[in-house]
């Protein structure tokens, strides 16, 4: 009994002192340790109040904030991950699956391969059928509409790792009855003559010839690596037939191993796995080389529009792509916008003139590997199509009556009590987007849609308006003599052309560079002042720091950003 009594105190007082020391470390953060992966949306920290407590608030808010600031939690977590990762070859990340060899897959991988993937996002074979059918044909309509303007659209398919390397798969029952998105799709493109390239069927044949130095894919990551830059390659060869045109042309540099950090972004899954140990890569041959680009006297550098996944990211890893279309975008999954050299400046889709956008560009690329292909265009074709084809004013008119209609509706608004990121008008727009052709008969039908947003002849006009070097500079200078912005500035002349009224860009031009970028800085020191209270009081800091009034410090900063942009293009001189 004495020894029994022994352990127990013993335990007890070891367990209080664990408590103690996680306590202090969780108060204290003594001990640094490397952050998880992944993308957390931390709990609200819990206010003790009598209100909270008797309304149970507090203690509905008290756990999830406990369980995700505990001392020590990241070695924690990343011992039990490794725990389960070396004894049963699993993750606690529902979308990472371990195959063999030490392999590591996303679980849409492995379903698409098995053919289970579609029933994640259809119940049949029939709705799933009649959603590719639409959605193949809205991008085609949209070809059809961009194509008058001069406006190439093609799809660009990414290989699937799990096709690509199915021996390392975990085995599992195939599903032969389902529809694989990526083949249907196929199809349908060629059945419309629709410009698509397929990467899948290309990389089998490259790694069944096994003749390139570097691996497809590697070993414990979701996303191709080199491969990435030889694929752009192909990319930019087929726009280039398709339009008829000289784009530039790729040219590799040697092959060396890849550097830590390219291997940090080819390792994503095993990143997001929280291991405490690196697994070994015994079947990666990684390596990349300098990519650069070549033009002469017959290239031609065309804006373009990117809209899709992150495949992307790593295109752009290693091809410096925002260079050989310059004032390129990238849509990701048609929500942020990445713009500028290096794709480093962002916004949001909501936040652009899509119309504009669009028609300011040469090429317009839709890019998913087969997997989120069943996802189909995030509803890019659908947003493209409605600006196109409906004119705004009519959008946000029946936009406004879904509203009211949502508004009078009490499940709807039930819904939006119990969630509050939710929102009438995101609902409404969310249904307008699904279905355009239900709202807008002339998107409708099986033709491409005769009717235009009456917007366009403006936007034409300002896009031939930034094709001129010297008519841009000129409506810059606009900008300072009538105190408005280059948008505003660009519309008037549009207009002016529009309706052969006498053009600014004949008007005598009395203001220099300096004049003008004087301007840009004092309008962005308003726009601070006015509209960023962080960013101001981050200037109050500097100017203490450097013995500076705040008003000094103001203009470094705002002539700091347009001195940036200048250099990114975003602003010509």
């Amino acid at each position: 009994m004495k020894k029994n009594s022994f352990i127990k105190v013993f335990l007890f007082v070891l367990t209080m002192l664990l408590l103690f020391v996680q306590m202090i470390q969780r108060q204290t953060k003594l001990f640094t340790f490397k952050p998880l992966n992944g993308v957390f949306v931390p709990a609200p920290e819990p206010h003790l109040t009598l209100e909270t407590y008797r309304t149970g608030q507090f203690q509905a808010q008290f756990e999830p904030f406990l369980k995700e600031n505990f001392g020590f939690r990241e070695p924690l977590i990343r011992f039990y991950n490794q725990f389960l990762y070396d004894f049963f070859r699993t993750s606690t990340n529902d979308n990472i699956i371990v195959g063999k060899d030490k392999w590591l897959y996303f679980i849409q991988h492995v379903n698409d391969y098995y053919g289970t993937e579609m029933y994640r996002w259809y119940d049949s074979n029939e709705e799933a059928r009649e959603a590719y059918d639409r959605e193949a044909q809205l991008m085609w309509k949209l070809r059809g509409v961009l194509k008058e303007y001069d406006v190439d659209f093609l799809v660009f398919m990414a290989p699937q790792k799990g096709f690509l390397y199915p021996e390392h798969l975990p085995d599992r029952e195939f599903d032969t009855t389902s529809i694989n998105a990526r083949e249907y799709y196929s199809a349908k493109f060629d059945e419309y003559g629709f410009p698509y390239i397929e990467m899948t069927k290309w990389f089998k044949e490259l790694k069944e010839a096994d003749t390139l130095p570097y691996s497809l894919f590697p070993q414990t990551g979701a996303h191709w690596c080199f491969s990435a830059a030889f694929a752009t390659d192909s990319l930019i060869r087929f726009m280039a037939d398709l339009k008829g045109v000289e784009l530039p042309k790729l040219q590799f540099g040697a092959l060396h191993p890849s550097t830590e950090e390219i291997l940090e972004n080819d390792y994503d899954i095993e990143n997001l796995a929280n291991l405490m140990r690196p697994i070994r890569h015994d079947y990666d041959r990684l390596y990349d080389a300098p990519v650069t680009f070549l033009t002469d006297s017959t290239t031609v550098q065309p804006s373009a529009i990117f809209v899709g996944t992150s495949f992307l990211m790593r295109m752009y890893d290693f091809v410096p792509l925002s260079e050989i279309f310059p004032g390129s975008q990238y849509w990701y999954y048609n929500s942020t916008v990445y713009y500028g050299k290096g794709y480093k400046r962002m916004t949001m889709v909501g936040e652009l003139d899509i119309l504009q956008t669009l028609l300011e560009s040469g090429y317009v690329v839709w890019f998913a590997e087969g997997d989120q292909m069943c996802k189909m265009s995030f509803g890019f074709a659908e947003q493209a199509l409605m600006a196109l084809c409906v004119s705004d004013d009519r959008v946000a008119e029946v936009r406004q009556h879904l509203i009211d209609s949502l508004g009078r509706d009490e499940a709807t608004m039930a819904k939006l009590r119990d969630d509050p990121q939710l929102t009438l008008g995101g609902l409404a727009y969310e249904m307008v987007v699904k279905h355009p052709e239900r709202y807008f008969p002339e998107i409708a039908g099986d033709s491409v849609p005769t009717a235009r947003n009456p917007r366009i002849p403006e936007v034409l006009a300002i896009r031939d308006i930034k094709q001129d070097t010297a008519w841009m500079k000129n409506l810059q200078c606009q900008t300072v003599i009538r105190n408005t912005t280059l948008e505003q500035v660009l519309k008037m002349e549009a207009q002016n052309i529009l309706n052969d009224r006498p053009l600014m860009r004949d008007e005598p031009n009395v203001f220099s560079r300096q004049t003008y970028v004087e301007s840009l800085v004092k309008a962005m020191e308003d726009e601070i002042r006015n509209n960023n209270p962080e960013l101001m009081e981050n200037i109050r800091e500097k100017a203490k720091a450097n013995g500076i009034s705040v008003e000094e410090q103001l203009h470094a900063d705002a002539a700091w950003i347009i001195n940036y942009q200048i250099e990114q293009g975003e602003i010509v001189l």
